[in-house]
């Protein structure tokens, strides 16, 4: 799907020890689309303009320590993460969004409206990943990351696995390979890596939900066993599992999953309004 450039506004909201970056363009119900750790929001590029000319208000957000999203962060747990959403939505005076999140947004999204469900009117999950790992895989993993110059190479390298049916654009691998040079961005790729997930809390998610999962994501073992799973906890979701995709079915599969998005949006809107 060919990239569409949209008008937009970059502002940024003051949170405990930095600020956070974010971009509003359009009109309409509000959508605030969260991006995965590693990434910035130009993850959304190929989602963000086809929402905002559907009628929606889009607010795309860097996550705490990448991107513009700076500071001295000295937490980037899921509880850092979901009180990160509320300041956006507050500094933008927003009462309800559909909240759009993408791996650990996934489940700082579905945490969020579970203490929230008021302020949210659905959910959409690129690849949630809403369960905690192994602590000994999440040692192994962290002492990696953590070797200064060593933890960099690996993680781009990584990063370029979760594209398997589509190649990552050079620019873009160009793009997150700068935003992990910045002071605080491997700290972020590593506190979120490890912080616990919502686990037990997940059937409290009441919200209407719609999950995507490729079969191809190297983040879980067994995609299919995890739709399942999803299924019976949260039996309002709707839950796409697509073949050949990784972790960003978004990107991957644009041109199938943005239309789906915008239709699965707009029947939610529908929903909500004849309830009232």
């Amino acid at each position: 799907m060919e990239v569409k450039q949209s008008i937009s506004e970059v502002k940024f909201v003051p949170v405990l020890d930095g600020q956070l970056a974010y971009e509003v363009a359009g009109n309409g119900p509000v959508v605030l689309c969260l991006p995965s750790l590693g990434d910035t929001r130009r993850e959304y590029e190929r989602l963000a303009p086809e929402l905002a000319e559907s009628g929606y208000r889009v607010i795309t957000t860097d996550l705490r320590g990448m991107g513009q999203s700076r500071g001295n962060f000295k937490s980037h747990s899921l509880r850092d993460l979901v009180n990160d959403i509320q300041a956006i939505l507050d500094a933008e005076q927003v009462k309800e969004a559909f909240l759009l999140g993408c791996s650990v947004s996934g489940a700082s999204a579905g945490l969020f409206a579970i203490e929230h469900p008021e302020r949210v009117a659905g959910l959409v999950l690129f690849s949630p990943i809403l369960r905690t790992g192994s602590p000994l895989m999440g040692f192994v993993l962290g002492s990696l990351l953590r070797t200064p110059g060593l933890g960099r190479v690996f993680w781009s390298n990584y990063f370029k696995s979760l594209y398997p049916a589509r190649p990552l654009e050079q620019d873009y691998l160009d793009h997150i390979q700068v935003a992990l040079k910045q002071p605080g961005a491997m700290k972020s790729v590593v506190d979120m890596c490890l912080t616990p997930r919502i686990d037990n809390q997940i059937a409290q998610i009441r919200v209407p939900t719609l999950v995507y999962l490729g079969t191809r994501d190297p983040d879980f073992k067994d995609v299919r066993q995890e739709a399942e799973r999803l299924k019976g906890e949260l039996p309002q979701a709707q839950v796409v599992v697509l073949e050949g995709a990784g972790h960003y079915p978004q990107r991957e599969f644009s041109d199938r999953v943005v239309p789906e998005v915008v239709q699965w949006l707009n029947g939610a809107r529908s929903e909500a309004a004849s309830q009232r």
